[in-house]
């Protein structure tokens, strides 16, 4: 095995055919060798050992360390191209520092001769220099739509191959662009920076709810790109410093929208949940002592009287000021705490945040090292316009007209977390209360705008057609019935008749 293992030759006999079959002739000899490679040798065991006697071993020479050597694989020809070439890493122009090629002198003529006539050219040309991706595409078909954009498949205009070959690269474009302005609306005053707020703070969380940060950035990059598309091209001259207004409006809500999402999803906190749950609210009485009456498809942890009471009387030692604190004590052992809505609000607007300070926090560690610091948000009353205006009384009307509307300002406490989250200008439409001592907590929260909200009927005319009369209606299918007359039937032409003899 030291012989062999050493990688030097060895000579091993080796028996020929002719060794074996003396008495064949060399040619058929070879043949037949040549016709038993693949058979087995076991059945001439016998006869090869015993004329191995008489016959002469020939030597061959075998070199074992060039056995031992594994044939290398050919390795493939890579490609040339560039990953960005390739299809799925290909730019989309949507890329954070990605900008237009510059443009010619020519170039910039010929633009102007085209975005000159409308500005659905310009959409067909920015949808062709940008690869839209199917989510990004939908966000921004959306946007069109919602700015009065009639997207979908133009009427009457399939083109086959045959006839594509005869049009040029501008024909093509127009032949089959999948967005279009009405004629009616062409001559329209253009609000891009309304449009923006409108259909970012209003209809994008809406009908998209947003699920994380890429999902708002989607949304916000697109629009701003296309926006600055126009810019660069100097598509709409006169609408530069409105586009730019919008363009800012894709900065506020880029900042604003995640942070609303979660605070919706994270609100109200541990002490207006709380207040809640003990002076009155959504969650007033929904928690059963040993959890009796759990519904084993809510999976929530409902918080305890006990740690309710726990979590309003730290906050209001830690946050709150002393006479808050006395008046608190002195009428919760007089078991006359009351809580009341105030009415005639949707919500609250935040004005400034106060975050705990360093003694409060210290104080959480000591004394309630297991509850979150508490800080505090103030607000002032805050009234939808997207939502039906407060039913009043005719009385209450009057004094609403001849006066301004009733106003007030709020102080919450809320947990550090949460408190992040926040910033002035927020609306957060949820039901206030008041507890007579002097501290506001707010209930579940039903939902959050941007500082820049805004509220439009354009996603109201998505989809809309003008409506007809009745007359207009009969008199379309008395002229129908009229040029029917004379022609043949459905059945005359299936009942065998040739059509130009029922014509």
């Amino acid at each position: 095995m030291d012989a062999l293992s050493s990688g030097s030759c060895q000579e091993l006999p080796v028996r020929t055919t002719q060794d074996i079959h003396p008495d064949l002739e060399p040619d058929m000899a070879s043949s037949e060798s040549a016709g038993q490679d693949n058979k087995p040798t076991e059945s001439h065991a016998e006869q090869s050992e015993a004329e191995d006697n008489h016959a002469e071993p020939e030597c061959v020479t075998i070199d074992w360390a060039e056995a031992k050597k594994k044939k290398k694989k050919k390795k493939k020809k890579r490609s040339n191209r560039p990953k960005s070439k390739r299809g799925k890493n290909k730019p989309t122009g949507f890329e954070e520092y990605y900008v237009d090629a510059p443009i010619t002198p020519e170039e910039y003529a010929n633009e102007q001769e085209i975005y000159d006539v409308r500005m659905e050219d310009a959409i067909l040309r920015y949808q062709k220099n940008r690869r839209i991706e199917s989510e990004r595409r939908e966000v921004f078909l959306k946007y069109l739509q919602y700015g009065g954009v009639d997207i979908g498949p133009k009427m009457f205009s399939g083109l086959d191959q045959r006839e594509l070959n005869g049009l040029d690269s501008e024909q093509i474009l127009l032949a089959r662009g999948q967005t279009s302005i009405a004629q009616e609306r062409s001559d329209l005053t253009i609000d891009f920076n309304a449009v923006v707020k409108g259909y970012l703070t209003s209809y994008f969380p809406f009908y998209f709810n947003p699920e994380n940060d890429d999902m708002v950035k989607l949304a916000t990059v697109t629009i701003r790109n296309f926006l600055s598309y126009l810019l660069y091209h100097d598509v709409v001259p006169e609408y530069k410093d409105n586009i730019d207004a919008a363009r800012t409006s894709c900065d506020i809500a880029t900042q604003e929208l995640w942070k609303n999402q979660q605070f919706t999803s994270k609100g109200p906190g541990d002490f207006n949940t709380a207040c809640s749950t003990l002076f009155g609210g959504v969650f007033y009485d929904h928690y059963v002592e040993d959890d009796q009456w759990s519904n084993s498809k809510d999976d929530t942890v409902r918080m305890t009287n006990e740690v309710a009471r726990k979590v309003v009387k730290f906050a209001l030692a830690g946050a709150g000021t002393d006479r808050q604190a006395f008046k608190f004590q002195e009428l919760a052992n007089g078991n006359a705490l009351r809580a009341m809505r105030v009415e005639d609000i949707d919500g609250f607007e935040v004005t400034d945040i106060i975050f705990p300070d360093a003694e409060t926090k210290e104080f959480y560690q000591v004394h309630a090292g297991d509850l979150h610091p508490i800080g505090r948000l103030l607000g002032k009353v805050y009234r939808d316009p997207g939502k039906p205006e407060i039913d009043l009384s005719p009385d209450e009307r009057g004094e609403w007209v001849q006066g301004p509307a009733p106003a007030g300002e709020f102080e919450f406490f809320l947990e550090e977390n949460l408190l992040r989250l926040c910033y002035p200008g927020m609306k957060v439409l949820t039901s206030v209360w008041e507890l007579n001592c002097g501290v506001h907590y707010f209930d579940e929260i039903l939902n959050t705008y941007c500082s820049i909200y805004t509220v439009l009927c354009n996603d109201l005319m998505i989809g809309w057609k003008e409506p007809k009369t009745l007359h207009e209606i009969g008199g379309e299918e008395e002229d129908e019935t009229d040029e029917d007359e004379g022609q043949p039937s459905k059945e005359e032409i299936g009942n065998g008749k040739p059509v130009e003899e029922v014509l």
